[in-house]
């Protein structure tokens, strides 16, 4: 099995914003949140840099944005190169970020670390925080336990290596050293959100079959999990 077939359909159609509510949750967050000009923001799993862009041009931080993925990368990079604030742009792993210890005050992670291996990403994140570095993370959580036959479905689809509840979630980041660590909803950033279940799809080029398979895919697993498959908004500290 293809477990980067979803990242690979996002890189394919140029998706912006892919992420469980999408660029205006990401915009409330960013309001609601203390980062500062000139704060040393990792963007993790940056995708197309959208909200590289945004940190960078509305918030002037300076901006580090990774993605594994080379199509995303190429993309960050040329909307890095628009940019009135341009940022960096990084082809790495989350799980081997090639950056020193206490290197950023923030690290940003939209939908990234339910992809990856999480005991090495979430120590990675906690590795390059300075001391009273903040961690801003928006993942895939789900509301109840479920089935081995319903997990292996949903897994199917997005390649990720288990489906975590909001107390595992707080008990992944709590073990890897984080403390005071939030479990928020959208509605704690935006009284009104608008629920996003389908990806904000920007084609280029022609579609192909596989790639049509996993959007269809995704819209049945949004349609046959909605009320036990969502997101949680996770803020965490590195102690001082």
């Amino acid at each position: 099995m293809n477990t980067h077939r979803y990242i690979d359909f996002l890189a394919k159609w140029a998706v912006d914003s892919a992420h469980p509510g999408g660029r205006r949750l990401t915009e409330a967050i960013i309001q609601r949140s203390a980062v500062k000009p000139e704060d040393k923001v990792l963007d993790v799993g940056c995708g197309t840099g959208a909200t590289s862009w945004l940190l960078a041009e509305r918030v002037k931080a300076d901006v580090t944005a990774l993605d594994f993925h080379p199509a995303m990368v190429a993309r960050a990079r040329q909307r890095a190169l628009k940019s009135a604030a341009t940022f960096n742009v990084v082809q790495a792993s989350a799980e081997a970020i090639p950056f020193q210890d206490q290197t950023f005050d923030w690290v940003v992670s939209e939908s990234v670390t339910a992809f990856t291996d999480r005991s090495r990403s979430i120590a990675e994140y906690y590795r390059v925080l300075v001391p009273g570095g903040r961690l801003l993370a928006i993942e895939m959580t789900i509301l109840q336990k479920i089935s081995a036959a319903d997990e292996k479905a949903i897994q199917s689809v997005y390649g990720v290596s288990g489906l975590l509840s909001a107390s595992d979630w707080r008990k992944a980041w709590e073990e890897a050293g984080f403390r005071s660590v939030e479990v928020l909803e959208d509605t704690d950033f935006d009284p009104n959100p608008s629920p996003v279940t389908l990806p904000e799809i920007h084609l280029k080029g022609a579609p192909d079959e596989e790639a049509l398979n996993v959007l269809l895919s995704h819209i049945q697993i949004m349609q046959d999990y909605k009320d036990v498959l969502s997101y949680r908004i996770y803020r965490a500290k590195k102690p001082e």
